[in-house]
């Protein structure tokens, strides 16, 4: 017994002194850390988005206390029961419009704009066929990606009508995973197998069109990209692929290699200002799972965890300039 002991005491050694690679609180993990405790948004200090699949809901915590700030589920908007059924595994949650809406899609087929004070769905459609992201286009059109329906889907949005039945534009894109519009370029990005694609936007908002500018080649060996993100404070997108993460560098239109404590089946990547760590979402469930209960930074110390959670991407509430104005309204 005092051996196992003396193991486990110098396991946690180990891990305690590879925190100084990352700045920010780390949290190792507990046995049994599976208490939610609540915090009100407003006093929260450095809050993460999480599609937490195990109850179908999008889940804000506060990272320094572990505490739930805010949280959403289908039936919170009001949607009928059929409707509930998109959101099932949810797999996307961005913060738009200054962060009082929550952007989310769902593998159940779903996409919904929440607004975050009261959990109306401004915006909500059936894709279909994986919906694995969204992005804001800046006539407040939505564009999908849909993973398995190989597919970007532009969706009208008018204020008036909460539920759309159909998009106005559709575009093939193969196991389309991603979607981020670049405010400085005035253009989509979007990563497929081991391309980026460079999209152009006719700004028409009851027209919608997108036609391919460009595309850029990643290293050989690169197949199924996942992930694509803004940089915070960069001019640069993390991409990650089945095999590698990688920061694309807008300005050079280069590929830079990222150092990483694990390069394969990276799920997501978030960075934040000053004083936040880039954190990391990868599965560590086994078998054919694709959650985690664990967020870590780059170098796999863990920020967060909690037993019973199924986390697939995570992401810092923080401002986004490189897609949005500074001043960006519903």
């Amino acid at each position: 017994m005092k051996k196992y002991l003396w193991i486990l005491a110098a396991a946690f050694l180990l891990q305690a002194c590879s925190k100084d690679e990352e700045e920010g609180p780390y949290v190792p993990w507990r046995p049994g850390d599976d208490k939610e405790e609540t915090i009100d948004l407003d006093k929260a200090t450095k809050v993460m988005i999480l599609t937490e699949q195990a109850k179908n809901r999008i889940v804000m915590i506060d990272q320094p206390t572990g505490k739930v700030a805010w949280e959403w589920t289908a039936a919170d908007s009001g949607l009928s029961a059929a409707e509930q059924a998109w959101f099932d595994l949810p797999d996307e949650a961005k913060p738009v419009y200054n962060r009082t809406c929550v952007l989310v899609t769902a593998s159940g087929g779903g996409v919904a704009l929440i607004r975050i004070a009261d959990k109306k769905a401004m915006f909500y459609a059936k894709p279909g066929g994986n919906p694995h992201s969204a992005e804001v286009l800046p006539d407040g059109n939505v564009v999908v990606a849909s993973s398995t329906g190989n597919l970007l889907s532009v969706y009208v949005y008018n204020g008036a009508d909460s539920y759309v039945s159909r998009p106005a534009f559709t575009m093939p894109v193969h196991s389309a995973h991603n979607v981020v519009w670049d405010r400085k370029r005035g253009c989509l990005w979007t990563a497929t197998g081991a391309q980026l694609l460079k999209l152009a936007y006719n700004g028409k908002r009851t027209a919608p069109e997108l036609t391919q500018v460009r595309s850029y080649d990643m290293a050989a060996g690169n197949t199924d990209a996942h992930d694509l993100a803004p940089v915070c404070g960069e001019d640069a997108m993390y991409v990650s692929t089945n095999q590698h993460v990688y920061k694309f560098d807008c300005a050079a239109e280069k590929f830079l290699d990222v150092e990483i404590f694990q390069q394969n089946t990276i799920k997501s990547i978030s960075t934040g200002p000053e004083g936040y760590s880039t954190i990391v979402m990868r599965p560590t469930s086994g078998g054919s799972n694709w959650w985690s209960a664990e967020v870590t930074d780059l170098s796999g110390n863990r920020l967060f965890n909690r037993m019973g959670y199924q986390i697939y991407k995570a992401r810092w509430y923080v401002e986004n300039p490189f897609s949005y104005p500074a001043v960006h309204t519903l």
